[in-house]
Parts: C-alpha cells; structure tokens; sequence
C-alpha cells in the first residue's frame, strides 16, 4: 500500500506542477500576443506622410530639426562641450527635454556606424522608437496591473492599452509623448515594488527612470507625489506580502527616508546628466519652461491657442478622451473608473468628504487661479487629501491611493489649462484604463458572488466592449494605409489648376507640398480686424484664382471669437456659403473606416460656418456616424479635411470690401476685454438696484445685526466640516469655520453664476447654503455622537472664542462708526475704486463682473474679496456704503480670531513620551483595523490609542481608545475588532 500512495501522492504533484505550470503559461502567452498586436498597430503605416518633404506636424519637425543640428565634437574640442554657446551637444530649445533628442541622435549613430545603413529621413527612425516606446507601455501596464490588482487586471488594461487609439496615433508621431508615458508607467512600477517591500534599490530605480522623464518633458514632475506615497505607504506597513512584515515602525520609517532621500537626489542627477544644458544654458531653458508654462494658461497670446477660448476646464479633456482618444465605450469606462478607484474602499461619508476636500476643491482652486503658487497648493492638497484616507481605506484599496497620487495632481493640473491639447492626456491614459478594467473585474467579483445569473450578461458586455474598441481602433489605423490629404490636394491642383494662377493660404498653417509653378500668397487672417485688414483682404481676394485650407485650424478658430474677429468671422460665413464668389473645388480627408462604417469628426458646426458643398462624409456609403467636434490636434496632423476653393465668380475689390464691410463696426477694438453681446444683456437683465439693496427691510435697518447673523448662520454650515477636517486641533477648528463658511458659500455662488447656471442673487445664495448644509448635515447626522460629546465638554471654552471674535467685530465697529470716511483727506487712497468694484460686482448678474471704469469691458482684475462682500450684501440687503465699514471690522474680526485658534491650538498641544505608549502595528499611537485576508487568517483584536489634550473646557489631558474602523478589511471579509464595539474608553489625568 505505502508504494501505492507514494505513487499517488508523485501524481498528485506532477498535476499540481502543471496546473502551477499553466497558469504561468497562459498569462505569459496572452501577454506575448497582445504585445505583438500593440507593436503591429503602432508601426503599420509609419510612413503615413510619404511624399511630405517635411512632416506636417510641427512638433515633430521642430524636434527632428534640432536632432539633425547635434553633433559629437571632434577629440579637440571636448572641452567645448561645457560651453553652452559652443557645444554641438547643446540643443538650444526646451520646449521639451533633451533625453528623447538625445536618444533619437544615438540611435541614428549606431544604425549609420552599421555596413550599408543610411539614414537620410529621421522620421521613420523617430517613430520606431515612439512605437517601441508605447509598446514597453503595455507591457509595463501588465506588469503594474499584475503587482497591485492581478494577472487578470494586467492583462486586461494592457490589452486595452494595446487597442487605445489615442496611443496607436501618438506611436505614429516622434513628439515625445509616448516616451513620456512609458516613463511615468515605469516610475509607478518600481514605486509599486517600493510601497511594498521598501527596498533601497528600486527607490533608486524609480529615481532613475523618474529623472529621464522629466528630462522628457517638464509636465512630469508631479510624479514626485507618488514617489513620496510610495515610501509613506511602506513605512506605515500598508501593503501586506512584502518587505514591511517583521519589522518595526522605526525600521521602516528610517529605510523609507533614505530611500526616499537617495532615489530623489539621483532623479536629479539622471536629469542633469541627460540634460545637462539645463544647468549650464540655465537662461535659455528657463525662458522655454516659462513660455511653456504661460502657453498652456494663454498668458501669452499665441494663435493655436485660441482655439481653446471658452472651452470647460476638466469636462473639455473628459469628453475628447471618453469621444475620440479611447472610443465612447471605453472612455465612460476608464472616467468610471477613476472614480471608482478615489472613493472604493471607504464609507460614502468619507468618501464624499474626501471628494469634495481633495478634487473638487484643489479643481476649483485652480479653476480660480492657474498661478505657480495655485497649483502647488492644489497639489498639495489633493495629496494631502489622498494620504488622509489611507486610515479609513480597506486594506485591497490602499494600492490605488498610490496610482492616484500621480493621477489626480496630474488630471488636477492638465484638465485646468487653458490649453488643452489631447495628447496632455497620454501620461495618465495608462492608469486610468487599469482604474477601469479594475472596476470591470470588480463587477464581476460581486456579480459572481450575489448574482451568478448575470455573469452570461457581464462577459457578453466584456467581449462587446473589447470589440467595440478594437473595431475603432482597426478603423483609426486604416488612416495610416492611404494617402496623406494634403498629398491628393496637391496633385489635384497640379492636374486642374492652369500653371502660374495665385493660390491663397492662410498664414499659421501648413502649406500644401510640390505646388511648384504656382504663386502662393498668405492671408494674414489672425491679425487684428482693421479697415486696412479688410482692404488687403479684398484685394487678395480679387486677385487670385484658388483658396486652399489645409486644415480647419483658422475656420474652426475664429469664427468663435466674434467679438474679436467681427470681420473675419463674416469672411469664412460668406466664402464658404460662396458669396464672395468662390465655389468648392475639391475636398480630400480620411475617416476613421472600417467595414462600411465611417467615424467623421465635424469641423464646421461647433464654429457655426455653413457648408461650402457637398462633403465626403454626406457621401460616404454604408452607416455614418458623426461623432462631432475632435479636438484640432487629434486631426490637423494625420487626416485634416483640405478643401480646394475656386475663384469662378470674379468680384472686384469694391464688392468684397462692401460685402465684409458691413461686419466691421467702428471704433477702436480691445480684444479679450469686451463683453459679449449677450453677456452685456445679461448684466444689465440683473436685479434692479432697489431689488439688490434693501433699505426698508429689518435688515437694512439693523445692519449690525443682519450681518452678524448671517455670518454666523455660514459659520454654523460649515462648523461640522471644520470639524472633520480640522479634528486634529484641540478645538477642532471652531473659530476658523467662520472665514471657511464665508469662504465656501461664497466659492460655491461664484462657481454658479461663474458658470451661468444661476445668476448671482439671492437664490444662488440660497442654494449654495443649502449644498453646504446637506454636505454638513451628513456629517452632523454621522458623527453626532463624537461631537455631541465634544460640545458638552467643551461649551465654555467655545464661548470664551465666540467671545473672542464678537469683541474684536464690535470693537472695530465702533471704531469705524467714530470716522467711517475711508479716504484720506490729503493722501487719498484706493478705496474710491474699491467701492466702486464692489458696486459693479453686487449688480452682476454673471461672473465675471462688468467693469465700471471701462464701459462694455470686464472687470480684469481680482475681485474676490469684493464678491465675499457682496455676498453678504446680497443676503442682507445692505447699503454698500455701509456693508464696507462692516465689511473692515469682519475681517479684522476673522483675524483675530483664526489669530487665537492657532495660539490656543499650538499651547494646548500635549507633549506625552513615547515610551509610555503602547506598540502596534504601525508603531506608537496607531493602528490598522483587523479583519479576515490571505495575511491575516482571524480577526485581530486591535485598539488604536490616540493621545489628544487641551480639549477647550477640558481640565486635563483625555486618552481616547478609538475603534477600529469597521471597513478596514480584506476583500475576503471579516469581522472588526471585539475591542472596537465602544467608541470611546477615556480616562481623565489628573
């Protein structure tokens, strides 16, 4: 018998061994087959621009140009290489980093030094790497996807990475986009393996990849977010199966700092030896990161930028992904998903707390202002924000918190740029389609589990969801298989249009190739609308014999700026309707088609011209579907519509100028700071001055009082979000809920009249207390327990602040009713033009506010302090002259008293040894909740001991034993902590 079962037994492991087998082969497998597809979509139709002398996208050529400038220098003039103005090597323009033009000139180098190998066109070479680049990111997504969720979530955002249309035509390009993505995957990888083990070399790895990304492009700087939370999260022993089990909270502590220190200080050194010219051409690259970073918020005024006037911050970069860069299907998925990741894992009260706290208020602070000081304090906030949740996460969330501190600082940034060009989105597409596929298999986990019978449903979905984005993807890359427009255009106009006859371009714009023969003349259509414009333009007109578009990068620009193109605006409505006597000659563009089915982009309705003819896409057989307006750069590169226009109806010049005439009115014009027809309207359709101000009413009659009550009644909204927020601080914020109540009504009755969805009045005022009220009402409802308790112990101190903040109002009051002139009777003052903004921002119906000095403009210049006020004045219906000298003593009042809370705060804080508190998991004074996981087979009994003191009211230092949170599990369940069915076990010093 004991052969027998040693027999059995030697069976039993071989089975095991090749199911263990299997399954490694499998994924392995599949992963081989979806990096071959990725590699196949990204090189066919590389040479999609052959018969181009140069590539028509102006990045590319720009970055193939400086390529072609470098050079090695010879062995006597080493020494010249750190001499910015001598080196070969110094590449004089960091628009982006110099490690992609670097890299392209080595491998150039390397492929020439081979017998028989020349390399005249860089472009082919360029865009191999870009393909192999994005290739690698697939990969990485695998790998990344398989350490934090599973092979299954690996594999499946890879395979969506693999068919992401949007990285299948940046492949396409050599503009140093994909290079930056893969970097930032890679970065996130080897934080991965550092948030869960901790060791010092993969700190050191992810500096190294992390210094040549920035040295790829500045915008990846954020990372470094990530790089702190992935060392926090291994020092607080977050992550379970890796190096942090067995050792202490000082072990961890000490190993991530210097981890965090030595991987930082090599990212800079990576990046200085990369891009060494940034240090030693330290003016030159200053200059391009400061044009850069003024391009994107359109400090400076460039004509491609324009196309993004009044475009939605966020929403815009939302929907031109989920539209055009993924595929509608994929792209609700992937926004989904991100959602899903920021909120998975918590109660819905923190989760909203964390969703109003740490997105929607670093979004609208950028919104308000896109200042270098703006966006670290955004950032800082969202990260803040992030690592706050980590104590009330589940254990198998707490791996995202690390993916969306690169994310969310990075979506925060790029979504509030005025400038908002697709391929910004290329860096965080990665993660947000792991986000999704995470979320997919989530839904079938709990399917699975509470509803087997929807699993036939969920995978058909599945299956209809990966067709649906490879059928688009299949159908953007036959793009790439034929021939450029611009190509076609060119040799049509060489077989129809007579040798010698004046063809016009417009100026900012690429030119149509090989129109050799032909004089080309340019029209300076982004210039200022002025008669002489407008005489120019006419006899531009007149005179020649075609008008050739390249793209839709003029006519789907300007005619949305009316106000400030009156002129030009109405030449595109008339050339194209074909008043001005040119008719449409030719059209050439190429859809994204497949198998009798045809994505068009409409380039005509969001500018609002007509159609000039019948267009290819009304023509096209089988089933059209218009996806609408796609951002100019996803088009204007690869597949522009060209049209062709011919001069057949000969209007002199008088009859083009009495035509276009009519649309320029008279007067000197001040683009950018007049109000818009309708916005004028709007403003002067607002409330009437007796409607806004009051002066019957009790309020008016009482100002003091109103104002006080009203201020009070906003400080009460927010007292419960300070004290979540704040619960930290010994008197959990109270005096400084009063300038955040003021703060937050006020922010949320700019947003809607900022946005046109109510107007500033008193029912904007009224919904703003009532969004706030619902958001403080939950947490009230929540926590009323902890703060029912707070209050009973600490009324007196709570009285003794009020007291505090109602003496310093009053006193100023007082001081103010003594000598309420503001203006200085020799020395004079700005106060004459304060009052005078806070008058115009009270009678604005819309945001921004009408000018008072300037009349038809707005108001160019910070008014936010003028809107708090007349906030309150809205709400009082007090006089302005006198809501000012309330409006003095309130701020006094507030400084004051957030001047006390710190005071009080900073001398209660306790000083308690650490020795004298207990040990845990994580260390001294915390702990994470037990639960029922693969690392932790039975609840662990656990009790986190949270020192707190100086509680106002209280007589001596409080010792609280606060439970465990509940939701602090595994995702195989359990149970929390026997000890955590009190919420509070206090014991009073003496």
């Amino acid at each position: 018998m004991e052969p027998l079962r040693d027999i059995s037994a030697a069976v039993r492991g071989v089975r095991a061994t090749g199911i263990a087998r299997t399954r490694d082969i499998v994924p392995a497998l599949a992963l081989a087959v979806t990096l071959s597809i990725a590699l196949a979509l990204r090189l066919y139709g590389v040479e999609w621009d052959s018969g181009y002398p140069f590539t028509p996208h102006p990045d590319e050529r720009a970055i193939l140009m400086r390529v072609g400038e470098l050079s090695l220098p010879s062995v006597g003039e080493v020494g010249s290489l750190l001499d910015a103005d001598e080196s070969p090597l110094n590449p004089r323009w960091f628009p982006y980093g110099s490690f992609p033009l670097y890299l392209l000139k080595g491998f150039q180098g390397l492929l020439s030094a081979l017998p028989g190998v020349e390399i005249h066109d860089l472009r082919v070479l360029g865009r191999g790497l870009s393909a192999l680049a994005d290739t690698a990111t697939v990969g990485l997504v695998y790998l990344l996807g398989a350490r934090l969720y599973g092979r299954r979530e690996g594999l499946l955002a890879a395979l969506f990475v693999t068919l992401a249309v949007l990285h299948v035509q940046l492949s396409h390009f050599f503009a140093v986009d994909t290079i930056m993505a893969a970097c930032a995957v890679a970065a996130v990888y080897l934080l991965a393996r550092v948030a869960r083990e901790g060791r010092a070399r993969d700190s050191l790895a992810a500096g190294v990849v992390i210094g040549l990304g920035i040295a790829t492009k500045v915008t990846l700087a954020p990372i470094y977010g990530a790089f702190v939370m992935a060392h926090l999260i291994y020092a607080l022993g977050l992550l379970d199966g890796g190096g942090a089990e067995g050792r202490g909270l000082a072990e961890r502590v000490s190993s991530a700092v210097s981890g965090m220190l030595l991987g930082g200080a090599l990212s800079v050194v990576v990046f200085a030896a990369v891009q060494p010219y940034a240090f030693l051409d330290f003016a030159r690259f200053m200059g391009d990161v400061v044009e850069q970073s003024e391009m994107v918020r359109r400090i400076r005024d460039y004509p491609y930028t324009r196309q993004y006037v009044d475009t939605t911050p966020y929403w815009y970069h939302v929907r031109q992904l989920a539209t055009w860069g993924l595929g509608l299907p994929l792209g609700i998925v992937v926004w989904a998903g991100l959602l899903h990741a920021a909120l998975r894992g918590m109660r819905p009260v923190h989760g909203v707390v964390y969703f109003s706290g740490g997105l929607v208020l670093p979004a609208a602070l950028l919104v308000v202002s896109h200042s270098l000081l703006a966006i670290l304090a955004a950032s800082g906030i969202a990260l803040t924000a992030l690592a706050a949740t980590l104590p009330y996460r589940s254990v198998e969330t707490t791996a995202s918190v690390l993916l969306l501190a690169w994310v969310v600082p990075y979506l925060l940034i790029t979504g509030s740029f005025q400038v908002k060009f697709l391929r910004y989105m290329i860096p965080a597409t990665p993660f947000l389609i792991l986000f999704g596929s995470r979320m997919l298999l989530d839904l079938w986990d709990a399917a699975s589990v509470r509803l087997p019978r929807l699993r036939p449903v969920l995978v058909a979905g599945l299956f209809l969801l990966l067709a649906a984005t490879g059928f688009y993807a299949a159908a953007y890359t036959a793009i790439y298989a034929q021939e450029h427009p611009a190509i076609r255009t060119a040799r049509w106009i060489n077989e129809n249009a007579p040798k010698g006859s004046v063809i016009l371009k417009e100026h900012w714009e690429e030119g149509i190739p090989g129109l050799h023969g032909y004089e080309i003349r340019e029209l300076p259509l982004y210039n200022d609308d002025t008669e002489t414009k407008l005489h120019g333009i006419a006899e531009d007109l007149a005179g020649a014999d075609y008008v050739v578009f390249y793209s839709n990068r003029l006519y789907g620009t300007i005619p949305r700026l009316p106000d400030r193109y009156p002129l030009t605006s109405e030449y595109y409505r008339l050339l194209f309707s074909g008043k001005l006597g040119y008719e449409l000659a030719d059209v050439q563009t190429s859809y994204a088609s497949l198998a009798g089915v045809t994505f068009v982009d409409d380039t005509l309705s969001r500018p609002g011209v007509p159609s000039p003819g019948r267009l290819p896409s009304a023509s096209t057989d089988g089933l059209v579907l218009n996806m609408g307006f796609a951002d100019e750069s996803f088009t204007v590169y690869d597949h522009p519509m060209t049209l062709v226009f011919e001069n057949r109806g000969r209007h002199t010049v008088e009859a083009i100028e009495q035509s276009l005439g009519r649309a320029l009115p008279g007067g000197p014009r001040v683009p950018g700071l007049m109000l818009t027809a309708e916005g004028a309207e709007a403003q002067r359709a607002g409330g009437t001055w007796s409607e806004i101000v009051r002066p019957a009413s009790w309020s008016a009659r009482l100002p003091v009082l109103s104002w006080l009550l009203v201020v009070e009644l906003m400080s009460l909204l927010a007292l419960p979000i300070a004290f979540v927020l704040l619960r930290g601080l010994p008197d959990r914020g109270y005096l400084l809920a009063k300038p955040l109540g003021l703060l937050l009504v006020s922010l949320v009755v700019w947003l809607l009249a900022s946005y046109r969805l109510l107007e500033f009045s008193l029912a904007s005022i009224a919904a703003a207390f009532a969004a706030i009220a619902a958001v403080s009402i939950a947490l009230l409802v929540t926590r009323r327990r902890e703060i029912g308790d707070f209050v009973a112990r600490s009324w007196r101190g709570l009285l003794v602040g009020e007291a505090v903040f109602l003496a310093a109002f009053l006193a100023f009051v007082v001081v103010r009713m003594a000598n309420p002139d503001l203006w200085h009777s020799h020395l004079g003052g700005e106060k004459p033009m304060d009052l005078a903004y806070l008058n115009a921002v009270l009678k604005s119906s819309y945001m921004p506010p009408y000018d008072p000095w300037f009349s038809g403009g707005y108001i160019n210049y910070y008014y936010w302090g003028q809107f708090m006020v007349a906030t309150l004045i809205r709400a009082t219906g007090i006089d302005p002259a006198v809501a000012f000298n309330l409006a003095v003593p309130l701020f006094f009042a507030l400084t004051a008293g957030a001047a006390y809370s710190i005071v009080y705060n900073l001398a209660s804080a306790p000083v308690i040894p650490a020795k004298s508190l207990p040990r845990t998991r994580y260390g001294a004074g915390i702990q994470r909740g037990g639960g029922r996981g693969p690392h932790n087979p039975e609840p662990t009994p656990t009790a986190s001991v949270i020192p707190t003191s100086g509680d106002l009211g209280a007589t001596g230092n409080t010792m609280k034993m606060n439970r465990t949170p509940p939701h602090r599990r595994s995702r195989a369940g359990g149970n929390p902590s026997p000890v955590a069915a009190t919420d509070h076990v206090a014991t009073e010093n003496p």
